[in-house]
């Protein structure tokens, strides 16, 4: 485990940050969920705003015990391999719902864990259930650990840690024999390996399993990159050499892999191109594919200027922000102010 600060640290879940801080979920019942704000926060995006409102859906029948429900949204998500109009795929964004806030009191935590444990008793062989409870546990391990620096964690919270990843390495292995096989139990075991320290070719062996399942789901390529951080077990340049390579994967996205990696990553850096290896030309012409492949998306839109700002490429920068207008998405921008003094900046 490395000695660092973990307010940027590895997380689970980070599809719209922004959008659910703004609808002010503040424990892990249900939302209160307002058209206005997501609006707002979405920049006028109706995928956005579409995504909130199946979140909602998944997060609802969670909390009020509808697992039959749930399992039948998973199962048809998985199924019919559906994505929103930005590419981003369903069942992704279910199990996303699922996630516990991190600020919840620790009832909450053990009311999340009770529904879980309940869904796995009634569901026996449910790959959704299991994943999401592996998922869970993950985070719960994150939790209890805290987010001091390493000398800072008491040895009990570090021995609940570690023992809840166990758990959570458990169900995941268990769910490898399940009838029914599910992308999203790949991601979740990868999500997994950072906080247990698995050695590179133990994650090399599940990321190529996970390839095999299905090549484009690529939340596969995202915990690929966070695991081959410097702060977890890669080498620098590690995850730029990896996602560069899965441009060229048979049945896989192609330039856009490159830029969901890339996407994901930013919110770890400061500057992301002058800190890392990344590739602004790889990333541009990425985005320049996408825009074409989901034109309704503005939150994509809003990402490539941003990014384009980060790179310093303010000829690319002022197109985008004369195309964005009045809808700024708060999750690529933080908050209006930052957008407007970058907009200030790419016009001078």
């Amino acid at each position: 485990m490395p000695a660092l600060p973990i307010s940027k640290r590895y997380t689970l879940y980070r599809l719209l940050p922004i959008l659910a801080v703004v609808l002010g979920a503040s424990s892990c019942g249900e939302k209160e969920y307002s058209p206005e704000k997501a609006a707002y926060a979405a920049g006028k995006d109706l995928i956005i705003i579409g995504i909130e409102e199946y979140r909602f859906q998944t997060r609802g029948d969670f909390f009020n015990k509808n697992l039959q429900a749930l399992e039948a949204a998973a199962n048809q998500a998985r199924e019919s391999k559906e994505r929103f109009k930005d590419g981003t795929w369903k069942l992704a964004h279910l199990y996303a719902s699922l996630a516990c806030d991190e600020a919840a009191a620790e009832p909450v935590w053990q009311e999340h864990e009770k529904i879980l444990t309940e869904w796995t008793k009634q569901f026996p062989e449910s790959i959704t259930a299991h994943v999401a409870k592996g998922n869970f546990l993950t985070q719960y391990a994150w939790h209890a650990r805290g987010t001091s620096y390493l000398n800072e964690v008491s040895p009990e919270a570090l021995l609940l840690m570690n023992e809840r990843f166990k758990q959570a390495r458990a169900v995941l292995d268990h769910a490898k024999s399940l009838p029914v096989k599910c992308p999203g139990l790949w991601a979740s075991l990868m999500n997994l390996a950072p906080g247990q320290s698995w050695p590179k070719p133990e994650f090399a062996k599940v990321f190529e399993e996970a390839k095999a399942s299905e090549p484009q789901y690529f939340e596969h390529d995202l915990a690929q990159a966070r695991f081959l951080m410097t702060r977890w077990q890669g080498d620098e340049g590690d995850w730029e050499a990896a996602a560069e390579k899965e441009i060229s994967r048979v049945g896989g996205l192609g330039p856009e892999s490159y830029v969901r990696v890339i996407m994901d990553q930013r919110g770890y850096y400061d500057d992301l191109f002058a800190e890392t290896k990344a590739s602004w030309s790889m990333t541009q012409t990425g985005f320049e594919m996408m825009r074409k492949k989901y034109p309704e998306s503005i939150e994509l839109l809003n990402a490539y200027c941003r990014l384009a700002c980060i790179a310093e490429d303010r000829t690319t920068a002022l197109r985008l922000f004369d195309e964005i207008d009045n809808r700024a998405t708060l999750s690529q921008w933080g908050d209006r102010k930052r957008f407007n003094l970058l907009e200030r900046w790419a016009r001078q």
